[in-house]
């Protein structure tokens, strides 16, 4: 991406996050998007035709860089889950009042934002050799066993994430005592010592 781009694209990313911290993301518009973003509503769409796709795009692209980070990261997995967890979760706690307010329905697009993130992990470490799926189930294929472990995995990541919200004193400890609690046993939740 050419350097000018790339620095409406960072503007507009913070303008989204910023304004969708104080106002519901169904109120947003573009222009009042653009116009803190400081470019023309051309400019906007060039990076998302919409203001939800903006703000889930400036929270993917933060995502992303914790998932670039695990798949890097060469300690056992169950390691490497856990770091990219709590960096997951304070991300979370950094946008606290736009998740909380956007998941609270539980019909938002920040469900499914969070939900194809998570699912794209889990399916990712699961091409790479780095989770074993050690469940089998008679007369379905390994590959769609493998999709509804993905999918069961990430939608229930997120439906966590959005109980542990729903109270105020939100702690990062509370959320992976729940977590580690109702993790399958496929999934690495128990790194080495």
């Amino acid at each position: 991406m050419d350097p000018r781009k790339q620095r409406s694209r960072d503007r507009l990313y913070a303008a989204a996050l910023e304004l969708a911290a104080e106002h519901p993301i169904a109120d947003l518009t573009v222009t009042q998007l653009a116009g803190a973003a400081g470019v023309h509503r051309s400019t906007f769409y060039e990076h998302a035709d919409s203001p939800q796709a903006l703000v889930e795009a400036a929270l993917t692209a933060e995502l992303d860089v914790l998932r670039e980070e695990l798949l890097k990261d060469r300690a056992d997995a169950a390691t490497a889950v856990a770091k990219v967890t709590e960096a997951v979760l304070r991300h979370i706690l950094i946008h606290v009042d736009l998740y909380r307010r956007e998941l609270a329905d539980g019909a938002g697009g920040l469900h499914a934002m969070l939900s194809r993130h998570f699912r794209g992990t889990t399916e990712t470490l699961l091409e790479r050799g780095r989770i074993d799926l050690d469940v089998t189930v008679e007369g379905m294929p390994p590959a769609r066993v493998a999709d509804a472990a993905a999918r069961f995995l990430a939608d229930g990541t997120v439906g966590i994430i959005d109980g542990w919200l729903r109270h105020p004193s939100a702690r990062v400890e509370d959320f992976l005592r729940v977590y580690a609690a109702l993790l399958p046993s496929w999934w690495p939740h128990s790194p080495a010592a």
